[in-house]
């Protein structure tokens, strides 16, 4: 699974492969086979934060 949050010129779009209508910035998880698709299409993916040992 990957996180993509949408980022284009729309405040929400369709999604027919999820079902689902995504608003802008707020991030989704998603197959990786779907994220790749987005990604190609101007989406971004969110990258986990990374944990700091104290």
């Amino acid at each position: 699974m990957k996180t993509v949050a949408y980022n284009g010129p729309y405040p929400a779009v369709e999604v027919p492969a999820l079902g689902l209508t995504a608003e802008k910035g707020n991030p989704i998880e998603v197959a990786e086979d779907i994220a790749r698709t987005l990604l190609r299409q101007g989406w971004q993916e969110i990258k986990a934060k990374k944990e700091i040992a104290k």
